[in-house]
């Protein structure tokens, strides 16, 4: 009804509900908190399933023990235990004659094109029967030679010994029984 039509004379109230944008039933206004409720919720939720999803896939969740050791850090602790079962065994104990046809894996370690071709060429003319090539995922520092299981130890050593890779160690980071990692040319 539009206030022409109104056929009371005007009140007080009628002069108060002119003054306040207000009309009706007056309640306060909602709280910041109270108006956002649904979206903060969503927000926690998706937090949360994200921080799910980093733990699972990204292994955030790991501890430091479940975390597979670096080639190096393997090594030197390999080569420790090495060392000191050499000196317990007094040296009485005879090595096993190596296989030249247990397979060996070239790993590319030293960013150098073609390299681990030319290892290959060089082990199969020193008699090594199945040598096969790859390439290192990141560039490593020294060669090293590294066995699967104890019965490789004395063909890994020898490789070693061919290559100039110092003491082979045991490692279970390559699938291969034996894994040349080069990070030079072979020499000739």
């Amino acid at each position: 009804m539009a206030d022409s039509e109104y056929p009371y004379p005007p009140d007080q109230f009628d002069e108060e509900a002119t003054e306040v944008a207000y009309h009706g039933a007056h309640r306060a206004e909602e709280s910041f908190w109270r108006q956002n409720l649904v979206y903060l919720i969503i927000i926690a939720v998706a937090v949360v399933v994200l921080l799910v999803l980093l733990f699972t896939i990204g292994g955030l969740g790991k501890s430091g023990d479940d975390r597979a050791e670096s080639p190096t850090t393997a090594a030197s602790s390999q080569e420790d235990s090495s060392k000191s079962d050499d000196a317990s065994d007094g040296g009485g104990e005879e090595q096993a004659e190596p296989d030249k046809s247990t397979p060996v894996l070239v790993m590319n370690a030293g960013g150098i094109s073609g390299m681990a071709g030319a290892w290959e060429k060089s082990l199969t003319d020193a008699g090594w029967t199945k040598v096969g090539i790859g390439t290192a995922d990141n560039v490593q520092q020294e060669s090293v030679v590294f066995y699967r299981d104890d019965e490789d130890k004395a063909s890994a050593q020898a490789l070693a010994d061919e290559v100039g890779a110092g003491d082979a160690r045991q490692s279970d980071e390559y699938d291969n029984r034996i894994t040349f990692v080069a990070v030079e040319q072979p020499e000739g």
